[in-house]
C-alpha cells in the first residue's frame, strides 16, 4: 500500500545518492580519463590504502542512506496506517453522525406528522364543538321562543279573561247604576206624591178647622185613600214620617273605610251563609288562633307516632310488608319529583300514577287507624254520626308522606321558581278531594295543614318578634345544628310556602264532582291577618309572603272574589307596605318596596289599575 503522502513516479523510488558520492563523481567525470589513466599507469587499486578506504567508506554511505530510507519508509507506512485509521475512525463517526441526523429527521418528521394530527383533531373537535354549541344555541332558542309564545298566549289569555271580567264588571255596575237611578227616581216619586198627600191632608185638616171654628161637621177623607192606610198598617202620620226616617237612614250608611275582613268573602257563585260562616274566624282573637295552631302542632306530633306505629305494625305482620310500604312511599315521593311546570299531561299522568299507589293502599285495611284523630277543623258535614272510626292505616300514611313531600317540593323548587307552585296545588287539592280517601265525608287535608302550621305559622295569624329566636320560631325559623337558618334560605322558603298555598286554596271547583278540601275563603283568612296588622307590627315574612301569596295568582283572585279581590290587592299593594318597619333614614325596607312595586306588574301583565 502505498503513502498517499508519496508520489506515484517510479523515478522516486530509486536510492538517493549521497552528497559526498555526488561530488566525488562529479569530480572523476571532470578528470576522469586523465586521472584514470594516471593512477593506471603509476599504481593499482588494490595497492592504495586510500583507495579502500574511500570505497570504505563510500559503503558506509550507502549502508547509512539505506537504513535512513528504511527509517523514512517505515515512518511513512506506518503514518499512512495511522492516517487510514484516523480516516476510518472519521468515517465512522460520520456515519454515526449521518445515522443520528437521519434519526432526528424520522423523529422530528414523526413530530410534525402528530402535530399536525394533533391540530387536525383539535379543529376537528373545536368545529363539533361549535356545531354542538351552535345546535345548543338553536334548541334554547327555539325553547325561549316556544316559552316565550306560551307566555304570550297565557298572558293574551289572562288579558282576555280580566277584560271579559272589566266587561262583566262595567256591565254590572252600569245595571246597579240604572237600578239606583230608577230606585232614586221612584223614592222621588214616592216622596213627591206623599208631599202632595202631606200637603192635601194639611189643607184638608185646616179646611176641617176652620169649618169646626164655625160651627160645621170636618169632612172625611176619600175611602181609597183610607183603605190604602188601612192596608199599610200605618196612619197618616205614620205615613208621612216613613221616607223621612229612611232617608235619614239612607245618610247614615257608614261612608267610612272598613277592615279587610268585613270586606265580601265569598265567590261569585258562593252563599251568603258561608260569608257569614267566615266572618267570625276573621275576627279571631290571637289567643283563639294559638290555640287552634297548638291543636296542628300537636297532630303533627301525632302524625309522626302514626307513621312509626304503622311501620312497627307492617314489619309484625310481613317484613315484606314493610318492604311494600317502603317501596310506595317511595314511589309517591318520585312521582312528587317529577312535577314540570310546562307539561300538564305529564303531571296528569303523575298524579294519575300517585293514585294508584293510594287505591292500593285502601286494600291494606287489616291495618287501621282512629280518623277523627287527625281532623281538627272539618270542611264537610259529617255523612252521619255513627260513622265506623276505622280508617286503612297504610293511606293515611301514605297521605302523610305525600303532604311532607309537597312541602319540602315547595319550599326547595317553588322558593326559586314560584310557577312550580300551582302543579304541586292542582295535585294536592286533587288527591285530598277524592271521596274515597275521605271519612264520614271529611277530607284528611288537616295533616297537610299540620305541616303548614310548623313551617309557617305566620299564614294562620300567629306572629312574633323576628329579632328573638321565640319570635322567629314563631313565623316559620327553626334551629338547625345549634344555629338558625340564613335570613335568605328562610325567605325562599317562605316565597315558596306562600306560592303553594294560593296555589291550594285558590282553585275552582265549581265544575268538580268533588267537594273543594281548601276552601277559597282560607286565602282571605291569611290575607285578612297579614293585612289587618297594626302598623309597626309587620315584619319582613309578612311582606315576603303577600308578595308569594298575590303575584301569580291575581287572575284567580280577580275570578274568585271580584271587586273584593280588587280592594284586596289595593290594600295589599298601596297601604300594607306603609305599616312595616322604617330604615334608619326612614324609607320603607326592602321587601314592602318590592310588594309595592307589584303595582306595575299588575298594571302591564293584566292591565290592572286602581
Amino acid at each position: 500500500m502505498s503513502s498517499p503522502f508519496r508520489s506515484s513516479d517510479p523515478s522516486r523510488s530509486s536510492p538517493r545518492s549521497s552528497p559526498s558520492r555526488q561530488s566525488l563523481h562529479r569530480s572523476g567525470n571532470g578528470n576522469g580519463r586523465t586521472n584514470g589513466y594516471h593512477r593506471t599507469r603509476r599504481e593499482s587499486p588494490a595497492d592504495s590504502p586510500s583507495r579502500q578506504l574511500w570505497e570504505e567508506l563510500n559503503r558506509l554511505m550507502l549502508d547509512g542512506d539505506k537504513a535512513f530510507k528504511h527509517e523514512l519508509d517505515s515512518r511513512a507506512a506506518e503514518q499512512e496506517t495511522l492516517h487510514r485509521q484516523a480516516l476510518d475512525q472519521a468515517l465512522q463517526e460520520h456515519e454515526k453522525v449521518r445515522q443520528s441526523a437521519e434519526r432526528a429527521r424520522e423523529q422530528l418528521q414523526i413530530e410534525i406528522e402528530l402535530e399536525n394530527r394533533r391540530r387536525e383533531e383539535d379543529q376537528k373537535r373545536k368545529l363539533e364543538e361549535a356545531r354542538h354549541k351552535l345546535a345548543e344555541e338553536d334548541a334554547a332558542r327555539q325553547r325561549r321562543e316556544l316559552e316565550e309564545a306560551k307566555r304570550r298566549e297565557e298572558e293574551r289569555r289572562q288579558q282576555e279573561v280580566l277584560k271579559r271580567q272589566k266587561e262583566e264588571q262595567e256591565r254590572h255596575f252600569e245595571a246597579q247604576r240604572r237600578s239606583e237611578e230608577d230606585e232614586a227616581a221612584q223614592r222621588k216619586a214616592a216622596q213627591e206624591k206623599q208631599e202632595a198627600e202631606r200637603k192635601a191632608r194639611e189643607a184638608a185638616r185646616e179646611d176641617a178647622a176652620a169649618k169646626a171654628r164655625q160651627g160645621q161637621a170636618p169632612q172625611s177623607l176619600p175611602l181609597s185613600h183610607q183603605t190604602a192606610q188601612q192596608t199599610n198598617g200605618t196612619t197618616p202620620a205614620a205615613s208621612s214620617a216613613a221616607p223621612q226616617s229612611q232617608s235619614a237612614a239612607n245618610e247614615s250608611a257608614p261612608t267610612a273605610r272598613q277592615p279587610l275582613a268585613a270586606l265580601p268573602s265569598a265567590s261569585a257563585g258562593a252563599s251568603a251563609s258561608a260569608s257569614a260562616n267566615a266572618a267570625p274566624g276573621l275576627f279571631s282573637s290571637l289567643e283563639q288562633r294559638e290555640a287552634v295552631h297548638n291543636q296542628y302542632i300537636s297532630l303533627h306530633k301525632h302524625l309522626k307516632k302514626m307513621r312509626s306505629n304503622v311501620e312497627d305494625e307492617c314489619k309484625k305482620r310481613s317484613p315484606k310488608l314493610k318492604e311494600q310500604l317502603s317501596d310506595m312511599r317511595r314511589a309517591v315521593n318520585k312521582n312528587m319529583g317529577q312535577l314540570n311546570k310546562h307539561d300538564k299531561r305529564a303531571n296528569l299522568a303523575k298524579a294519575q300514577s300517585i293514585r294508584a299507589i293510594l287505591d292500593q293502599a285502601i286494600g291494606m285495611s287489616d291495618i287501621s287507624v282512629d280518623p277523627s284523630e287527625f281532623i281538627i277543623c272539618p270542611d264537610q258535614p259529617p255523612i252521619s254520626n255513627d260513622a265506623n272510626k276505622q280508617y286503612p292505616g297504610p293511606l293515611l300514611y301514605l297521605l302523610s308522606r305525600f303532604a311532607k313531600s309537597a312541602i319540602a317540593q315547595l319550599t326547595q323548587e317553588a322558593g326559586v321558581d314560584t310557577s312550580m307552585a300551582d302543579g304541586i296545588g292542582v295535585l294536592l287539592v286533587t288527591v285530598f278531594s277524592v271521596s274515597d280517601y275521605r271519612w264520614n265525608g271529611q277530607s284528611l287535608i288537616d295533616v297537610l295543614w299540620a305541616k303548614y302550621h310548623v313551617v309557617c305559622p305566620a299564614l294562620f295569624g300567629i306572629y312574633g318578634d323576628q329579632n328573638t329566636p321565640t319570635g322567629r320560631k314563631r313565623i316559620g325559623w327553626w334551629a338547625e345544628g345549634g344555629g338558625f337558618i340564613k335570613e335568605a334560605s328562610h325567605y325562599q322558603r317562605m316565597i315558596g310556602l306562600g306560592a303553594g298555598f294560593s296555589a291550594i286554596t285558590l282553585r275552582d271547583f265549581t265544575r268538580s264532582r268533588n267537594a273543594n278540601p281548601a276552601p277559597n275563603r282560607l286565602w282571605w283568612e291569611a290575607m285578612a291577618r297579614i293585612l289587618n296588622l297594626p302598623p309597626g307590627q309587620p315584619q319582613r315574612t309578612h311582606y315576603v309572603l303577600v308578595q308569594a301569596l298575590v303575584k301569580d295568582h291575581v287572575p284567580r283572585i280577580m275570578q274568585i272574589f271580584g271587586f273584593a279581590g280588587k280592594a284586596v290587592l289595593k290594600k295589599a299593594i298601596y297601604d300594607f307596605p306603609q305599616h312595616g318597619p322604617k330604615s334608619e333614614r326612614g324609607e320603607i325596607i326592602s321587601e314592602a318596596s318590592a310588594v309595592e312595586a307589584l303595582h306595575l306588574v299588575l298594571q302591564q301583565q293584566y292591565d290592572l289599575t286602581f
